[in-house]
């Protein structure tokens, strides 16, 4: 379960959008109603954890730079209590050192994930999205960060990889069969389509790649947005993919973020999409690449 923005913009204003969404996902991660109605009241918080990856080109420069962070104050032994209160803060902290950076951005790709652990997944900083990965290529090699609100079928991965379940989360395995495809010379958007098997709750991916074209690392942005049949209400509310577009920014959000971003009145068209595969550029609105079936 998460609270996630996945976006790109080009120009001041969206890159400023992005740092405002993250802002946001800073402030679901403290008090979510969709996951207080899918817990019966038990739990607002998603602080288990947060991650960040943002890939950017300053103002007038060609190359592209890279942050990658992610963190969970569960590793200092500290109580479950204190580690809560500790994510929501550095949470928080990185969305803030985002607006800092962004502000002086021309183009951006932004991965920017808070953490509710379900209750049989390990936890920890090495647990917290969005995962990475390196794929060998011909031309070199490729990263691939992917972060995900949902469940898929962690057993039949794990089967499928040749290992235990157990010590993994399900999203970390499904990043671990979407790599080990991609080295054998699949593509993302066919992997991220043929990976909606797997789904048993939501399937709202981001998976960002980073591809080294021998001119230093090229963006490609990819959002799987759909969910599982037979889900309640509850559930379908909580895992609803939007997304948005406006101001030179365009990608994905939670649902919590679109009516916090509709509150606090930002410039942005949001909609719920076909459930399918989508490439995200900086200001346009996603491309659909394959579908997935379903609304």
């Amino acid at each position: 379960m998460c609270r996630l923005v996945a976006g790109a913009a080009r120009g001041g204003e969206g890159a400023q959008l992005l740092a405002r969404l993250a802002m946001l996902v800073a402030e679901a991660a403290a008090g979510d109603p969709y996951l207080e109605a899918l817990s019966g009241g038990a739990v607002r918080k998603h602080c288990h954890g947060y991650g960040l990856l943002l890939v950017y080109r300053g103002r007038g420069s060609r190359a592209w730079s890279v942050a990658y962070e992610r963190y969970d104050a569960l590793d200092e032994g500290v109580s479950e209590e204190e580690a809560c209160n500790a994510n929501l803060e550095a949470a928080r902290g990185a969305a803030e050192r985002l607006q800092a950076v962004l502000a002086s951005s021309e183009e951006a790709y932004l991965v920017f994930h808070a953490r509710r652990a379900g209750r049989r997944e390990p936890r920890g900083s090495l647990n917290t999205h969005p995962y990475p990965a390196r794929v060998p290529t011909a031309s070199g090699a490729a990263e691939l960060y992917l972060a995900h609100n949902g469940g898929v079928d962690k057993e039949a991965l794990a089967k499928s990889l040749g290992v235990e379940a157990g010590g993994f989360t399900d999203s970390y395995l499904l990043l671990e069969w979407i790599a080990r495809r991609l080295a054998r010379g699949d593509a993302a958007p066919q992997l991220l389509a043929e990976g909606y098997r797997f789904a048993r709750s939501g399937y709202d991916i981001a998976l960002l790649e980073l591809v080294d074209t021998g001119r230093g690392p090229r963006p490609r942005l990819y959002i799987a947005a759909g969910m599982a049949g037979g889900l309640d209400e509850a559930r379908r509310r909580y895992y609803e993919p939007v997304f948005f577009l406006g101001g030179g920014a365009s990608g994905f959000v939670s649902s919590t973020v679109r009516d916090l971003a509709r509150q606090r009145g930002l410039p942005l068209e949001t909609w719920t999409p076909e459930w399918g595969v989508y490439r995200v550029e900086p200001g346009q609105r996603p491309s659909l690449l394959s579908s997935l079936g379903g609304r």
